[in-house]
């Protein structure tokens, strides 16, 4: 049977979990963002991440955001 106790659990999270952790926090960091930046004509037209949180998804003309609005494959408009 195998025994182990606390001091080779926390060895075996030192040697395996935090490399796995540093890893996953880079390529988080690496991906690219789905919320188009502030300014005009940076990003091309689609539906991201509703900014203000009240729908799934909002439209982004390619220079500010639209009225037209989705949650769950359902399209409606709410004015900013």
């Amino acid at each position: 049977m195998l025994n182990i106790g606390l001091p080779e659990i926390l060895i075996l999270f030192v040697i395996v979990g935090i490399p796995v952790l540093i890893v996953v926090l880079i390529v988080r960091a690496l991906r690219p963002s789905r919320t188009p930046p502030a300014g005009p004509g940076v990003l091309a037209p689609g539906w991201f991440v509703d900014p203000t949180g009240r729908h799934a998804h909002r439209y982004w003309d390619g220079a500010r955001w639209s009225d037209h609005v989705a949650d769950d494959g359902v399209h409606a408009q709410d004015p900013l």
